[in-house]
């Protein structure tokens, strides 16, 4: 159980450092005209910086969520799968999964928009940090771990329930 525990450490640094190393690119390009892609485009427009800005926070959100996961992996390990420390992290990791998926993918259709009518189409590369694939997959797994969590919690009941009649 360790190694997966590691493995799964592993992959999350991997992730972190992945997201902070294209929104450094990406804010570096943006707010202080400096070209890492060399890519010298021109002042973006302030709707575009907007878009960035929420794009970011979307992805902040997504990261914040898996670290809720991880970090409550422990109770799941010992088997306690009914403790309502591990429902309510289920449950504010799909909240977390869904608010992410529902900022990412309105963000990315009104980033569709300004690309359709050539809004500053020079700097659109340096929004492309996201997939809309991603951001419907999020929202699916929002849903399913906040329906996993009342699933938990019904189990719970029962649960305790039946120590009582025993």
């Amino acid at each position: 159980m360790k190694k997966i525990r590691y493995s799964i450490i592993l992959l999350f640094l991997a992730l972190v450092v992945s997201i902070i190393g294209n929104l450094t690119i990406s804010t570096l390009a943006l707010f202080f005209d400096t070209y890492i892609l060399h890519l010298q485009q021109g002042q973006p427009s302030l709707a575009t910086q907007g878009v960035f800005v929420a794009k970011a926070l979307a992805l902040l959100i997504f990261v914040y969520g898996v670290f809720t996961l991880i970090s409550n992996l422990k109770i799941f390990a010992t088997g306690d799968f009914f403790n309502s420390k591990l429902v309510t992290t289920y449950h504010k990791a799909g909240s977390l999964f869904l608010f992410s998926g529902i900022i990412g993918i309105v963000i990315s259709l009104i980033s569709i928009f300004f690309m359709m009518n050539y809004v500053d189409i020079h700097n659109q590369i340096y929004l492309n940090i996201d997939s809309k694939g991603l951001y419907i997959l999020l929202m699916i797994l929002g849903l399913f771990f906040r329906l996993f969590s009342t699933v938990l919690k019904k189990g719970n009941i029962i649960q305790q329930e039946n120590d009582l009649t025993i």
